[in-house]
């Protein structure tokens, strides 16, 4: 069986493709009082973005509520 390099490059590269979880979720705006997260799928990664954006300013995220591929955050005191 006769493959080019492009092929052997696919071929050599174990889960490539297999179980991808889509984009990271990332932090859209924030301030001392608030987190707004991009995510796609389950929310438990923009929650953890949005903890470590409040943490910063020694508080912990509260969710609000989601908008189509945006979740919102309070960020309060423990």
């Amino acid at each position: 069986m006769i493959y080019d390099r492009h092929t052997l490059l696919v071929e050599t590269r174990p889960g490539v493709g297999v179980g991808c979880a889509g984009p990271k979720p990332f932090l859209l705006q924030g301030n001392a009082g608030s987190a707004q997260v991009g995510y796609a799928g389950d929310i438990e990664g923009a929650t953890l973005v949005a903890k470590q954006h409040c943490a910063r300013y020694e508080r912990v995220p509260k969710f609000l509520e989601a908008q189509e591929n945006i979740a919102f955050f309070d960020c309060v005191r423990p």
